[in-house]
This record gives structure tokens, sequence and C-alpha cells, in this order.
């Protein structure tokens, strides 16, 4: 059985006592040697409450292991939506903190708007948006550092919520990049980038058959 031993006044504000936040705060905590996420990304909060049409909609189901799936996101086309969603830039990566297991990351690429034909893009509160620090640097090669084994095993010992589980930001931006990602991320830019967008592509050119096979 794993354990840990906290002293009273490292509980914080919160006095949080979950097993789960404290084990995977140690785990986070053991992966050394890289370059702190807080370096490389913020997280953007900002959001609305009604979205208009021409608009791209995203739960954490059209984020999956890197990719981004325009299966059934809506476009606010239909009626105005008027519960809370934030915001998403293009360049940025979301992450949902809701189950983890599903590995809901998605990198969102320059000029996707222009390609899906969107006015802006915005998404569930339940995931964190993440976008670069330097408008000049892209973060993509933090998708497959996201989804590896070992940043997602801290995910899965995180998660607090017996129908819900979820992890916490604090979690995610305590966590370091590791240095092979980081050396390679020119490459691995290239290949995500690379990856999600003939993803796009291709699902915009099976939908176009789809529609003119069904006139």
């Amino acid at each position: 059985m794993n354990k840990i031993r906290v002293k009273a006044h490292e509980l914080g504000s919160e006095y949080c006592l979950s097993p789960e936040i404290w084990l995977s705060q140690s785990r986070a905590e053991s992966l050394t040697g890289g370059t702190p996420l807080t370096d490389l990304v913020e997280v953007t909060r900002l959001g609305v409450t009604q979205i208009g049409a021409g608009n791209l909609v995203l739960d954490t189901g059209h984020a999956e292991r890197g990719l981004l799936s325009l299966r059934g996101a809506g476009t606010g086309d239909e009626k105005q939506r008027v519960s809370h969603k934030k915001y998403v830039p293009e360049g940025a990566v979301i992450i949902s903190r809701l189950r983890p297991y599903l590995r809901q990351v998605a990198y969102i690429p320059h000029g996707v708007k222009a390609l899906i034909g969107v006015q802006d893009i915005y998404c569930s509160t339940e995931f964190y948006v993440l976008t670069p620090r330097s408008d000049s640097e892209s973060i993509a090669f933090i998708v497959p550092w996201l989804l590896s084994d070992p940043v997602q095993e801290i995910f899965e010992q995180a998660t607090t919520g017996g129908h819900h589980p979820r992890f916490d930001e604090g979690l995610l931006m305590r966590l370091a990049v590791s240095q092979s990602f980081v050396a390679d991320r020119r490459s691995l830019n290239k290949k995500v980038t690379e990856a999600v967008s003939a993803h796009l592509q291709a699902q915009i050119d099976l939908a176009s058959v789809i529609r003119r096979y069904s006139e």
C-alpha cells in the first residue's frame, strides 16, 4: 500500500487530505530533469456564456489521443448556447480534467478555423486550455508528452470523485516536461501538426462525399 506523511502546515488554505492528491503530487515531484510546464505554457481562462451562430463548440468527446474529432461538434447554427464555454485560440492544446483515462487531449492547429469555416472555437469547461507563453513557439510537442505513460499514471493517481473523477490544475502545472521531448520539440511539433491537420482534412473530405451522395 502506498503511504505518504504530510505535515499540517503543508496542507495549504484548502486543507486537502485526499490521499490521491498527495500521492500524485509526490510522484509529480519525482519527475525531475525536465522543463517546468509553467515555463512553456499558461492556462487560458477566457470564456463566454452565450455563443452565437458560426462558432465551433467542442465537448470532451471531441478530443481523443491528440486528435480533434468534428463528429457531432456543434456550430451554434441551430440555437444560441447559453452555458459557459472556454475560448480556444489556434495553437492551443486542450486536455480534459474529467476521466483522464480516456486521454482526451488535442492540439488545435493554426488555420483550423478557416479550414472548418467557423469564426471562433469554444470548448467545455472540463478542458484546461493551454497556450504558449511565446507567440512564436508551438506547443504541439507537449501532446505526446501529456499522453505518455508516466504522465498518464500521475493523472490516474490524482483523480478524485466517484462518478466524475477529475484531476486539478495545480497538479498539471506542477509537472516538468521530459528533456527528451523538449530536445525534439521542432520535429515533434511538425509531426503532431501534420497528423492533426491530415485527420481534420480527412473528416472534411469524407463529410463532403457523404453530403454529395445524400442530396
